[in-house]
């Protein structure tokens, strides 16, 4: 990474009206000083003007369905950084969007990082050819494993995550789990979970979407699988919107649980899907608007497995200035944003 980046007058991760305008300086893709009246500044910096605006870590999307590249394009001009995508492997569509997912991976390094994932919707076990085009989908570059209700769709819940985590571990891939199961029948698939990414030293390296577990069990139980999520270091994406009842998000996060926002369709815009989880979870307070926004940010990234993600010094640059005074305001405004960085680099601006 090369060049420098001085972004001026801008309002990091304002939580009222008085927050001082400060500047920031990017070099070699990291934040490397903030305040006023920077100097010196390195003889090739670039200057982009944060018009007043908040400054916020770049968004980042903990799942989604198939994007196209105009769909893309607009992501980055939304102020994502990263994104993980489910591309659908069956016997029916093979290998060929997994492909094209990937082909547009390459196409759009430098501006988003694409996680894309191998998933077979049918499972992977009840359809025969299945767990062959996984492992020809891990083989041709997939970034993550994934896999749905091991219990409601393959109908084997240990057999299926045998199968899951004996792939994963071949390709030493993440591997992200779709569990809508309910009830007993999920917090038992959640407990499966933890006990293979323990046997094969997988920690930090298993997600899970929507744990409809979590809120259809009662509190004591809860308490018991939220602790385990966290002794494992199991991560959570949520998905908005949403027809299944939002999970205890607080918490998740007083328990050490990494949580991030996923989204049930293409969506580019995620300070948009916080604004929805806003509503959707009755949030009005200030602190809550804010949780809502670092679910799709820093804590997105960090449901991801990315580190360094952030507004302090040595933070990687991958930020967004969105109009407003404080994060209440540009989480309710959701206005285009002023400037996109990633990497140090401007990737969109108004």
């Amino acid at each position: 990474m090369t060049g420098s980046l001085l972004i001026t007058s801008v309002r990091p991760w304002p939580h009222n009206t008085v927050a001082q305008q400060l500047d920031v300086l990017c070099v070699d893709g990291r934040i490397r000083q903030t305040g006023t009246g920077l100097g010196p500044l390195p003889p090739d910096v670039s200057q982009v003007d944060g018009a007043g605006g908040v400054l916020l870590p770049a968004f980042t999307q903990a799942g989604s369905t198939p994007y196209d590249h105009e769909t893309l394009d607009a992501a980055v001009a939304c102020g994502t950084a990263l994104l993980r995508v489910a591309v659908p492997v069956d016997e029916e569509r093979e290998l060929g969007p997994l492909q094209e997912m990937l082909d547009l991976r390459e196409r759009f390094a430098g501006r988003l990082e694409l996680q894309v994932v191998a998933i077979s919707p049918g499972g992977i076990l009840r359809e025969s050819r299945n767990a062959d085009l996984l492992d020809a989908a891990m083989d041709l570059g997939a970034d993550v494993l994934g896999g749905v209700d091991p219990a409601g769709v393959d109908r084997d819940p240990v057999g299926s995550l045998d199968k899951l985590f004996a792939l994963a571990y071949k390709y030493q891939r993440p591997l992200d789990l779709r569990l809508t199961d309910p009830g007993e029948l999920g917090a038992f698939q959640l407990e499966l979970l933890c006990e293979r990414s323990h046997a094969l030293g997988m920690r930090g390296q298993v997600s899970v979407s929507h744990a409809c577990a979590l809120s259809t069990v009662d509190h004591c139980r809860r308490v018991e699988l939220i602790d385990l999520l966290a002794e494992h270091d199991i991560a959570l994406s949520l998905e908005v919107p949403g027809t299944h009842p939002v999970p205890p998000l607080r918490q998740l996060r007083r328990a050490g649980v990494r949580v991030g926002l996923g989204c049930t369709g293409p969506e580019p815009d995620m300070l948009g899907l916080a604004r929805q989880l806003v509503f959707r979870a009755g949030w009005f307070a200030a602190d809550d608007l804010e949780l809502a926004v670092d679910l799709a940010s820093r804590g997105g990234a960090q449901a991801l497995g990315a580190t360094g993600i952030g507004l302090i010094e040595g933070a990687v640059a991958n930020l967004v200035v969105v109009p407003g005074a404080s994060v209440s305001d540009a989480v309710l405004g959701c206005a285009p944003r002023t400037v996109v960085v990633h990497r140090g680099q401007v990737v969109s601006s108004a």
